[in-house]
């Protein structure tokens, strides 16, 4: 009965013997992705999949370039194409809209842009306090020191670590191909 049940599994694994073709897209994050199930896809990525046929069968599916499109996968039936002239609605890059990726930039820059203008002041503060310890060595002079330098610490990080979001929000939206203009 085991041995029955291990070739049953040798033969159903086998991929001579499988007959579906294999879809390949790329997700908003530049990972590859494959699957032999159509419904697998997100419908987002269907008009960029690239099929390859297996080598059992002759469906003769031509492999869609990334510009293209694969009317077979268009006319599928239970898919709907949409109508000629219909509107696709808003343009989407990396699975975001123009006012996501505006408002993610315009977020980032203008917290940016307040901490950097602010921290000159902030370290001035700082060096008159400073120089007040130095001369009074009071413990509100230190406590009043030590609380300004944190705070100036906390906002050089915090410029940073934006700084760093920013970058990547840049390199993401290349990545997903979003027009300059967005960007700004």
């Amino acid at each position: 009965m085991r041995a029955s049940f291990m070739l049953l599994l040798v033969f159903l694994g086998s991929p001579g013997l499988s007959h579906a073709d294999t879809y390949k897209w790329v997700d908003s994050q530049g990972v590859v992705n494959f699957t032999d199930n159509l419904d697998a896809v997100p419908r987002k990525y269907r008009k960029k999949v690239q099929v390859t046929p297996s080598e059992g069968t002759s469906s003769g599916a031509p492999k869609q370039e990334e510009s293209g499109r694969n009317e077979a996968l268009e006319n599928r039936p239970g898919t709907a194409a949409p109508a000629p002239g219909a509107s696709e609605g808003p343009k989407m890059y990396g699975g975001h809209d123009e006012r996501w990726w505006k408002s993610s930039y315009a977020a980032i820059r203008g917290e940016l842009k307040s901490l950097q203008d602010n921290l000159p002041a902030k370290k001035d503060d700082l060096e008159k306090l400073r120089r007040k310890l130095a001369l009074y060595t009071y413990t509100r002079n230190r406590i009043a020191y030590q609380e300004k330098l944190a705070e100036v610490q906390r906002d050089e990080e915090r410029i940073k670590a934006l700084t760093e979001q920013l970058a990547n929000l840049d390199t993401l939206a290349a990545t997903a191909g979003v027009p300059f203009d967005w960007r700004q």
